[in-house]
């Protein structure tokens, strides 16, 4: 999403003058940036934007094309509540780092978003990550939306098992290893008791993937054998 230069000097501004409070704030079709009012009842935890100001930036004729806020302290990556408010925003979300009187530039999230390239893309919770990564591919390659699973980071060691819970739901099936075909996905478990991993299959013995702290890439299915948990196919494959 392109942001002027001045936008995004004002939403930092305006996170580092609230810490260590998150800032809360509204970007507009004009381009230009309105700081909102943090009615949350914990604002260094929370942000809610007033509702009053809301519906008036809502029913503006210079209408709201993003919603922004900061993470005192903490990455700029999107918690389980940031990524559920933004899907019922229906809105591009950016997210402010703000630590040591240091802002980010924000970090923007959210299915209205151009898709990065599949190769070489860095690692971020919730962003870009390994469904991250396999919604995209299939966005791209089968012009099929499956439906985004909002998640907080490291759920794999608080008891949450998101694939093995949700993959029925957004259309997959268990197929046998020796089924697969491009396009097909496969799950595996990295430093984890749950599958925490997912991928997606090539052909010819390739797959595509992203791992924490590396670049999305193509590598040998081979190097992943003893790791693999699932294969799986959509059921509009």
């Amino acid at each position: 999403m392109m942001v002027n230069q001045d936008a995004i000097a004002a939403i930092k501004q305006h996170a580092l003058s609230e810490y260590p409070k998150e800032a809360c704030g509204v970007l507009l079709a004009s381009g230009g940036y309105v700081a909102c009012q943090n009615m949350a009842s914990n604002p260094h935890e929370q942000f809610m934007i007033d509702p009053r100001q809301w519906r008036r930036l809502t029913k503006s004729q210079d209408s709201v094309v993003a919603v922004v806020h900061s993470h005192p302290d903490r990455s700029a990556s999107p918690s389980e509540d940031d990524m559920r408010s933004q899907i019922s925003t229906n809105l591009p979300w950016g997210i402010v780092a703000v630590s040591g009187g240091v802002a980010s530039d924000p970090l923007w999230f959210g299915d209205g978003l151009p898709i990065q390239p599949l190769e070489g893309r860095s690692f971020v919770h919730g962003v870009t990550d390994c469904y991250s990564l396999i919604r995209d591919w299939y966005r791209l390659n089968r012009q099929i939306i499956l439906a985004e699973i909002p998640r907080n980071d490291d759920w794999w060691s608080h008891g949450q098992s998101l694939y093995e819970d949700h993959f029925g739901a957004v259309g997959f099936y268990p197929i046998d290893a020796a089924q697969l075909q491009e396009g097909d996905v496969v799950l595996a478990r990295v430093l984890s008791k749950v599958t925490n991993h997912g991928g997606i299959y090539l052909g010819n013995g390739l797959i595509l993937h992203h791992l924490f702290n590396r670049l999305s890439r193509v590598e040998p299915l081979a190097r992943w054998q003893q790791l693999i948990t699932h294969c799986l196919r959509h059921g509009d494959h």
